[in-house]
């Protein structure tokens, strides 16, 4: 419960440390596309699609996730590699963390599954720990943090 500081009157807000309580998920995926959302009068919001690696080394599956980007750091590193990320020619691997996954359906809109329901994981892209480009090393994120107890958690890596 938010208390007034001694300083402020009964009709000031104060500003108190939310505490979040996510799921959080790392992987091994390649990063496919990046889309710009938003809605009218909103800031416009980034995500990002991503087939992450699945499976034993020798006979690995993909799963696709489609990532909200809640990171401005990870939003940097996506668009200064965009045109490498969308180039066809391509491959861009990252190793990343996640928060809150949850299905979501959709409906196939092309291709021999067009009118079909499918499912993707969708989520938050936190954090990048490293990109690969056509297997050359582009970025790596050599930040650490403290882990705190107590510290509230949050979903901006």
């Amino acid at each position: 419960m938010s208390k007034p500081n001694e300083n402020t009157t009964t009709s000031s807000v104060t500003t108190e440390n939310n505490r979040y309580f996510n799921e959080y998920a790392n992987g091994f995926g390649y990063l496919n596309s990046i889309r710009e959302f938003g809605a009218e009068g909103k800031p416009e919001r980034y995500a990002a699609q991503v087939s992450v690696i699945q499976g034993p080394a020798d006979n690995v599956h993909y799963e696709y996730h489609d990532l909200v980007i809640s990171s401005e750091t990870v939003l940097g590193v996506v668009l200064e590699h965009r045109e490498a990320i969308e180039a066809e020619d391509a491959n861009v691997l990252i190793r990343f963390n996640m928060a809150n996954p949850r299905a979501k359906a959709f409906i196939y809109k092309q291709g021999e599954r067009a009118g079909e329901l499918g499912a993707a994981i969708g989520g938050f892209l936190t954090r990048i720990h490293s990109m690969k480009i056509n297997g050359e090393m582009v970025y790596e994120d050599q930040r650490t943090f403290d882990d705190h107890e107590g510290a509230p958690q949050v979903a901006n890596g």
